[in-house]
């Protein structure tokens, strides 16, 4: 487990967990859904940090090295959905359905002026065995 940085972020972009449905469809036209599992998994959320210390920046770096990429699981701090309300900070802390926080790719630093950086991170939440 690695440590997520405790950086409230300027946005947040959240998917719901998706359910193991398969769809077919019949010669007639008529289609039929399927449910493979009573729970969802890989909820995702897109966050963007804007204008911070370089300093602040290298804690995903640190944070993507210790996690050893999407291999992993993030203890998720409780200031990353600070103003939500409650019920959809518990929502979101649980990837929606008591899911693990992943990286799901390489944390993005892009420079604003030297010594400060904005920083966009995509997480993935799923059900680990």
């Amino acid at each position: 487990m690695a440590d997520f940085p405790a950086i409230t972020p300027t946005s947040m972009s959240f998917t719901a967990p998706e359910f193991p449905v398969r769809s077919n469809t019949s010669l007639g036209g008529v289609v039929s859904r399927r449910l493979f599992g009573s729970r969802g998994s890989r909820a995702s959320v897109r966050l963007s940090f804007e204008n911070l210390p370089d300093s602040s920046a290298v804690e995903f770096l640190d944070s993507w090295n210790l996690s050893r990429g999407t291999l992993n699981v993030l203890v998720i701090p409780e200031a990353l959905f600070n103003g939500a309300e409650e019920s959809l900070k518990n929502y979101l802390r649980a990837g929606g359905d008591q899911l693990a926080w992943h990286f799901a790719e390489a944390p993005q630093i892009e420079r604003v002026v030297p010594g400060i950086s904005s920083v966009r991170v995509t997480l993935e939440a799923t059900r680990d065995a």
